[in-house]
C-alpha cells in the first residue's frame, strides 16, 4: 500500500502542477480500486482485509481530489487530510 501522505508531498516539494497531482492521484486511486476487486476475488481472510485497506485509500485519495477541484473539504474528511489540505492549497 501506497503511503500517501509522503506521496503527496514529494509531489509538492517537487513543484508538480495542480493538474499533473490530480492525474497522479486519479490514478492511485484507479490502482487502489483495481486490487480492492482483486482481493475481494480472492479466498484468504487476509486478502479481504487488504481489500477493506484497498478500499480506504481510494476513498482517501477521493477526498483529497475533491478538495483540489472544489477548494474545500470533503464530506468524511479526517483530521489526517488536514495537513494535506493545507500543503496542496499552496500548489498553483
Amino acid at each position: 500500500m501506497i503511503d500517501l501522505d509522503a506521496k503527496i508531498r514529494s509531489l509538492v516539494e517537487r513543484n508538480i502542477p495542480r493538474k499533473d497531482i490530480v492525474s497522479e492521484l486519479d490514478a492511485i486511486a484507479s490502482d487502489a480500486d483495481s486490487r480492492a476487486k482483486r482481493f475481494e476475488r480472492a479466498k484468504k481472510k487476509g486478502d479481504r482485509y487488504r481489500a477493506e485497506s484497498e478500499r480506504a485509500l481510494s476513498a482517501r485519495v477521493g477526498r483529497i481530489l475533491f478538495f483540489l477541484h472544489h477548494g474545500v473539504p470533503a464530506q468524511g474528511a479526517t483530521d489526517a487530510d488536514l495537513p494535506l489540505y493545507d500543503l496542496l492549497k499552496t500548489v498553483q
